[in-house]
């Protein structure tokens, strides 16, 4: 038996071992490349030039934000006034006439076509005209557009770029177009790599595949799906480690004992699960970079003076907050891991709403401001097509679950539906239920859970008819019997309850305390 002192000094050295100090030392580097790439001092002012670009809209400048630059968003246009470039970026309008009505253009035509020309115009042209040229503000668009329209490469171009920049990223420049960032990191990726084969190998294979065996709930989620959530605790545990030691045949049959599904669906199901677990884990020692995600989404919210669309007249904010929708489960767990604020369990809600009424974040926030809450009060709204709109930030303490002080640790997800009829029926009480869903919401509020489960493993999650029975009946189904048997999950308090902090549900759950 090895004593946990042992196992905590070799954690320790594999600290030592495996250090990220070579990614800390680089990151100044790569910060300063990307931001000499992506951004430019154009676009503080519609109409201001800088070397010859011309902003034609305007950047929000939000102070201390990159100094004196902004982020490459804003439209330029290409002038005459660019450094040493005149001559290729005009055309002569003569050309156009070339062989025009003959073998040779009159010049007749060509003074007719600049007198029209003058006319529609009021101007008085001459036979040369500037080419027009349009593109984003950022250096590297910038870069990309002079190039196109000189025909030069961007080597070439690199000191009209670095005028475009504040004093603190021009040092950049010329290294940030040179070579992509990959170069920098590849030879650190690569290094530690070593350091991990060399230091751990093959030895933690076993808990690798355990830990797998727990974040891979998509397999989970299929054996649930086959019986009808009749597999519990440890009889899903063991078909799941059935199958990840290959054993197909018993895990098929534990199974098929405990589904209504026929023997030759089940078997096909399982048998295309793949549990290795170098397919199961996507690392692959790329060295490839994430795409950069520019901005953030609590840029502009003011609460009930937030600025969107439809209530621009009426808020004060210069910046419009914009209800932006999830591009899938990774950008949705990316949010997640990005909050700041304590978060230990999710509240789902309905809208209230019929079956023919398609709504989003951007009318429940009109709604909740209409009826005095600060903006809207729910995180996300799950629309009739399963896709996901975001609410207010996730950072910002939600305004949907009040009784009880649940709006305190939670997230507020908010189902498009509760009325099981059209609104032309025209009913003074309509029905309600959950079969007003579709099943695209429901297959998104999967997603959504097991989502906030891999990255809140100990959290839990309640209907506003939990938190609130006496006076909500959203969202209309039976949420602890939904996650048991969707998730094999509980919570460990009951919904009238106040909250748990994550540090006293995780003490609540190695007492075995379960609601």
């Amino acid at each position: 038996m090895v004593s946990f002192n042992r196992v905590n000094s070799a954690l320790s050295s594999y600290n030592q071992r495996l250090s990220t100090a070579d990614f800390a030392s680089a990151a100044p580097t790569v910060l300063g490349e990307y931001n000499a790439k992506l951004t430019s001092t154009v676009g503080k002012t519609v109409g201001q030039k800088v070397n010859g670009f011309e902003a034609i809209s305007q950047l929000e400048d939000y102070s201390g934000q990159l100094g004196d630059n902004l982020f490459g968003l804003a439209t330029v246009a290409l002038t005459s006034e660019v450094a040493g470039f005149l001559d290729t970026l005009v055309v002569n309008i003569e050309d156009a006439f070339t062989n025009l009505g003959g073998p040779h253009a009159e010049f007749d035509n060509v003074l007719t076509a600049l007198g029209t020309l003058a006319v529609l115009t009021g101007t008085n042209p001459s036979s040369a005209f500037l080419k027009s040229y349009y593109g984003g503000s950022s250096s590297n668009a910038m870069a990309v557009l002079l190039s196109k329209a000189t025909g030069k490469n961007v080597s070439q171009l690199l000191s009209t770029v670095e005028t475009l920049q504040s004093a603190g990223s021009k040092q950049f420049v010329q290294a940030a177009f040179g070579r992509v960032l990959s170069e920098v990191l590849n030879p650190i990726i690569a290094e530690f790599n070593k350091k991990v084969d060399l230091n751990l190998g093959t030895a933690i294979d076993k808990v690798l595949q355990a830990i797998v065996d727990v974040v891979d709930s998509p397999v989970a989620l299929i054996i649930n799906d086959l019986t009808g959530g009749k597999l519990l605790g440890a009889e899903l545990n063991n078909a799941i480690r059935l199958l990840s030691n290959g054993q197909y045949a018993e895990a098929i049959l534990l199974v098929s004992q405990n589904s209504n599904e026929p023997y030759s669906v089940i078997e096909e199901r399982l048998l295309n699960i793949d549990t290795k677990i170098s397919t199961r884990i996507t690392y692959t020692g790329s060295t490839t970079l994430p795409v950069f995600d520019i901005g953030s989404n609590a840029n502009g919210w003011e609460g009930v003076a937030t600025t969107t669309i439809t209530n621009r007249s009426n808020a004060s904010s210069s910046i419009n907050y914009n209800f932006t929708r999830l591009g899938g489960v990774q950008e949705l767990e990316a949010d997640m891991r990005s909050a700041t604020r304590d978060i230990s369990e999710t509240v789902i809600h309905w809208s209230a709403t019929y079956l023919d009424q398609d709504i989003g974040s951007e009318e429940i926030h009109g709604w909740h401001r209409q009826s005095g809450f600060g903006g809207i009060g729910y995180h996300y709204v799950i629309r009739r097509d399963g896709t996901i709109e975001r609410g207010r930030p996730i950072n910002i303490i939600g305004a949907h679950a009040e009784a009880n002080g649940h709006n305190n640790l939670s997230i507020g997800v908010c189902l498009v539906g509760g009325y099981t009829v059209p609104s032309a029926v025209n009913l003074r009480n309509p029905p309600t239920g959950s079969e007003s869903f579709t099943e695209a919401q429901t297959k998104t509020m999967n997603e959504f859970l097991n989502t906030f489960y891999k990255v809140f493993p100990g959290g839990q999650v309640f209907g506003h008819n939990d938190t609130d029975p006496n006076n909500k009946i959203d969202p209309g189904f039976d949420v602890s019997k939904y996650i048991r048997n969707t998730f094999n999950k509980s919570n460990v308090t009951i919904g009238t309850s106040r909250p748990l902090s994550p540090a006293q549900i995780a003490q609540a759950r190695a007492n075995n305390v379960v609601s």
